[in-house]
């Protein structure tokens, strides 16, 4: 069954996906996990950093 969750597409440099491909490998996930971990951390980063400073826009 299909996820209704959104989605998004990414582009990388030959070079940087062949990083990431050997960093998956040696975490044995997919490049996809490991993408969506990378970008989770930095989500959590980000809204740690704006919680400590209101006053700070996008």
């Amino acid at each position: 069954m299909p996820s209704n969750k959104p989605r998004v597409q990414i582009r990388f440099e030959e070079e940087d996906f062949s990083y990431l491909e050997e960093w998956a490998k040696s975490e044995f996930i997919p490049v996809t996990q490991l993408c969506r971990a990378i970008i989770l951390k930095a989500v959590a980063s980000h809204k740690k950093e704006k919680g400590k400073d209101n006053t700070e826009t996008a």
